[in-house]
């Protein structure tokens, strides 16, 4: 069995990535969307994931702060997840289920690398940069909701034999992700965490593409724990 996270918003409690590096330049949520929107409303910026970027490394710029590895995964080690999200990884590890388990994110690779959770997943996926003596330079891999899809067939055809995948996701840029999964007959977990997550996932599930809804408790007595135990017999 083969289970597809998203990370931001599906295993941690925020929706955008808390890199703190970004914080001790003073830049809360609030203040990073509000430039993020002022780069595409100039048309600075193709788009949303092109903006973020672009706002991130400008901010650094500004700062006077190289952007190495080691600043840019300031605070990873401390990551805050959704409860129970360690215990889950735990108990549904692949040494003792088979399952592999793969994170997607339109995050930085390197940081969820350095993130408790990576001893437990087969590989992430995520936004890399192209580095010239251990500096980052520009956006190498910029991970889009279609990229995603590229990702999920990359996995699927590196496991061939497999007809049973999961894809776990919280919001509209998981849609091509849960289209995808759908048609190839897997199945989709939405993950809610407040009010406005809700209104998200009746959007998305329109057409009746996820097959499960939870809150984001993943604990080993949680309804998603029960879930996974049942799509394993």
């Amino acid at each position: 069995m083969i289970i597809i996270y998203d990370f931001d918003g599906t295993l941690t409690p925020y929706s955008l990535p808390q890199y703190e590096i970004l914080k001790k330049c003073g830049y809360d949520d609030k203040r990073l969307m509000e430039r993020i929107e002022k780069e595409i409303n100039n048309k600075n910026a193709t788009g949303l994931y092109e903006a973020y970027y672009k706002c991130y490394k400008d901010i650094l710029f500004e700062n006077e702060i190289p952007m190495t590895r080691e600043n840019i995964c300031l605070g990873a080690n401390k990551t805050q997840f959704n409860k129970g999200v360690i215990d889950y990884f735990e108990k549904f590890q692949n040494s003792k289920t088979g399952i592999k388990h793969y994170i997607i994110t339109a995050g930085i690779k390197d940081y969820v690398d350095e993130t408790p959770i990576r001893k437990f997943v087969n590989e992430v996926y995520g936004v890399k940069f192209k580095k010239e003596n251990g500096i980052y330079r520009k956006v190498d891999i910029l991970l889009t909701d279609e990229k995603k899809v590229e990702i999920i067939q990359k996995i699927k055809n590196e496991n061939k034999g497999t007809d049973k995948f999961i894809y776990f996701g919280d919001g509209l840029t998981d849609r091509c992700a849960f289209e995808y999964i759908h048609s190839i007959g897997g199945k989709n977990v939405f993950i809610i965490s407040n009010k406005e997550s809700i209104s998200t996932y009746q959007k998305i599930n329109v057409n009746g593409m996820i097959n499960e809804c939870f809150n984001a408790e993943f604990g080993i007595d949680s309804s998603i724990s029960k879930f996974i135990q049942r799509e394993m017999c």
